[in-house]
């Protein structure tokens, strides 16, 4: 029976899958005089410098034209044959098994196709774990998403691996959990003062709630 302790909030690129080729590959395509290396480049982006600032400092780029990368970024970053390239973090399926015996879990994500990401959850075999699958579809916040379609309380937690998922559980009240193994460092997510900071959401922590 699910939800005897409440809610957990899981993020998805970075939090239970591992995007970080697919996101690589498709800026070495748009910006092919890129000379970074897969560790290089996410060495620079985990200590929070975003894709404009790379594109500017790394390479010259000027405002319209990392304003052309964007665009082509937004439009190639979901496609399905790229999204093939996420794998999930070892242990994750095991994990998200556990807790939706005793938990009501959400998958709550920023991309832009709800189809497509149900499509790769369900490719993962996860879809019977979730209560619900959240969409942003770049239309909306997390926060107001969250706030129109979870009856959530004080008691649940959000995950993720941003800035912005810590920011969401303060704005809603509830706990959240950060994880360095997505896009930032764990010494700049403690910037954030999440309530607790881990390396990777396989961790006892989830297994205690």
């Amino acid at each position: 029976m699910r939800s005897v302790n409440g809610r957990i909030l899981f993020d998805f690129d970075g939090t239970l899958i591992d995007s970080s080729q697919r996101l690589y590959r498709l800026f070495c395509e748009l910006a092919p005089e890129c000379s970074l290396s897969y560790q290089e480049y996410w060495r620079i982006k985990r200590d929070r410098v975003n894709q404009a600032d790379i594109l500017r400092q790394y390479f010259n780029y000027n405002d319209v034209q990392i304003a052309q990368f964007k665009k082509a970024w937004m439009t190639s970053i979901e496609d399905i044959s790229r999204l093939a390239q996420d794998v999930p973090f070892a242990g994750v399926h095991e994990l998200l098994r556990q807790l939706s015996l005793t938990h009501a879990l959400y998958l709550v994500t920023a991309r832009q196709y709800p189809e497509r990401v149900k499509k790769q959850v369900a490719s993962f075999g996860w879809s019977e774990y979730f209560t619900d699958i959240l969409v942003t579809g770049q239309q909306q916040t997390k926060t107001a998403l969250i706030r129109s379609m979870v009856a959530y309380d004080p008691t649940d937690i959000i995950v993720g691996d941003t800035g912005e998922d810590i920011q969401v559980g303060k704005e809603l009240g509830i706990r959240a959990v950060a994880v360095s193994s997505g896009c930032l460092s764990a010494e700049v997510l403690a910037e954030y003062k999440p309530d607790c900071l881990l390396e990777n959401v396989v961790s006892p922590y989830f297994l205690k709630l």
